[in-house]
């Protein structure tokens, strides 16, 4: 069976119909849900792992994740470069090198089931308005002494151990 050129223009046009219509879809589902801006800004999910789930031998399990996170990181460790600031309620403060405020927000400690062989949990951090800013998988360290995000683009480690 051939296919004339104005059957493959109809299709193509279809595909990229579909395309269009998921692609709106899953951008103006973004932001919807219980991760949404929170006026009290506590730092803890609804769905933080208890010891009673299967994570042993995760310090996640038995210490508090803010308190665990909690300091100042430094990009690469180095002093002289941009910096956050985490405090144990889960309020962060991203500053610039020069020491000039970035960016504010709150993070979120919360389970990630995409990986359908194993549990994950991640820190989530998130500005004043409600919008995901970065985050990192938890290393299960019991007090963490850095994190990468974008990819281990930007690596931000703590220099008060």
């Amino acid at each position: 069976m051939y296919y004339s050129c104005s059957d493959f223009k109809r299709w193509k046009a279809a595909f990229i119909a579909v395309m269009m219509t998921a692609l709106c879809v899953l951008f103006c589902s973004c932001g919807q849900g219980s991760d949404s801006a929170d006026p009290n800004r506590s730092g803890h999910s609804d769905t933080l792992p208890s010891a009673s789930q299967d994570n042993a031998g995760d310090p996640s399990s038995s210490s508090d994740p803010m308190e665990r996170l909690a300091g100042t990181y430094y990009i690469d460790g180095e002093p002289s470069a941009a910096y956050v600031e985490i405090t144990t309620d889960g309020s962060f403060t991203a500053y610039y090198a020069s020491g000039n405020v970035e960016r504010t927000g709150y993070v979120r400690y919360k389970e990630d089931n995409s990986n359908q062989s194993k549990t994950f949990y991640v820190y989530v951090f998130y500005t004043d308005e409600g919008n995901p800013y970065m985050g990192f998988v938890d290393s299960g360290e019991a007090r963490i002494s850095e994190f990468e995000t974008g990819n281990g683009s930007v690596v931000y480690k703590r220099i008060d151990n």
